[in-house]
């Protein structure tokens, strides 16, 4: 599909990618939001994305763990490790803590250190493990970056799962028992009710063309992330996912680029839709009726086989097709 895009003023002609939806109707509910419900005929939806400027283009963004592994030393106790890595992963540095000054002044203390040697210095430090959000929130607290409790801590978890496989394996005293490499991982739970804030009027199950995604990213809308860098995306996929409808776009993309969005879930048999955010938090976005469970299941059938690889977007309304907000997201972090 060809259409014109607004760029600084000019008009150029674009190669812009299609959205999909899964069936012919669908439902656009909202608990206590909307009573009623809109469909529509068309089995096409035009994904437009003017060129803006993203808040996350000149961010360093550092993810940290610091917590033991499945080592015991030759005290019997077990090894700490502080792992510091960016999202980009041309930054890494692992070191092993003592287990007397397991405390947040002696973390602030090494953090700050690894910031002043650091050639590009960090704004936004992310961390994703809740056990240890009082001792991490404290040592960065005085620090001069964003703090972001998260589970798209996604170049971390990589180092994490690379370091469970190969090298503690190695080392003396490893005991594969003590591993926690699902630990991580949330527990099902009853959804908490969606913020007022967070709501949208609409939305639809879709889908886009791997190469789609790429013109997207490139385009940059107001708000928008991705858990990978464009090199690495899946070729010749077509990827699922949601767009969510609203008149206020620009306020609701902002509202959720600030929860560290994570994934979007389908429980079929609760029938809910569901988003999940920060470090382990869930919200209700919707509830699915009957006509919805079919593309509720292909929707998360999809992103099953593409190991939890799905997307969120947010436009004002069909119509109006140019994106405020878009999250390409992995829910499986292992």
């Amino acid at each position: 599909m060809e259409a014109f895009v607004n760029m600084g003023g000019a008009f150029l002609k674009k190669s812009l990618p299609t959205l999909k939806k899964f069936s012919k109707t669908n439902k656009f509910l909202t608990p206590k939001l909307k009573k009623k419900s809109v469909n529509y005929s068309t089995r096409k939806i035009n994904l437009f994305c003017a060129i803006k400027g993203g808040d996350n283009l000149n961010s360093e963004i550092w993810e940290i763990d610091f917590f033991s592994r499945p080592v015991l030393n030759k005290d019997g106790k077990r090894l700490w490790e502080l792992i510091i890595v960016n999202k980009d992963q041309t930054f890494e540095h692992i070191e092993e803590i003592p287990n007397n000054l397991i405390n947040s002044k002696e973390l602030r203390k090494r953090i700050n250190y690894q910031i002043s040697l650091a050639k590009k210095k960090p704004n936004i430090v992310k961390f994703f493990r809740s056990q240890m959000f009082n001792m991490i929130n404290i040592a960065l607290s005085e620090l001069d970056v964003a703090i972001k409790p998260s589970r798209k801590t996604y170049s971390l978890f990589k180092t994490i799962n690379e370091r469970e496989e190969n090298v503690y394996p190695k080392m003396e005293g490893y005991k594969p028992f003590m591993r926690d490499f699902q630990s991580y991982q949330s527990l099902k739970k009853t959804p908490e009710r969606m913020p007022d804030a967070l709501r949208g009027e609409k939305y639809l199950f879709a889908s886009v063309e791997s190469t789609g995604i790429n013109q997207i990213l490139v385009k940059t809308p107001a708000f928008y992330d991705s858990y990978t860098s464009l090199d690495n995306l899946p070729t010749e996929k077509t990827i699922p996912g949601v767009i969510i409808f609203s008149e206020r776009s620009r306020s609701l993309s902002s509202w959720l680029d600030s929860i560290e969005l994570f994934s979007l879930d389908c429980d079929i048999e609760q029938k809910n839709l569901c988003i999940d955010c920060g470090l382990d938090t869930q919200y209700l976005f919707a509830k699915l009726s009957q006509e919805q469970i079919k593309e509720a299941k292909a929707f998360q059938n999809e992103k099953n086989k593409l190991k939890g690889l799905h997307f969120i977007a947010i436009q004002k309304s069909v119509e109006k097709t140019e994106i405020d907000g878009f999250w390409l997201l992995n829910s499986n972090n292992t």
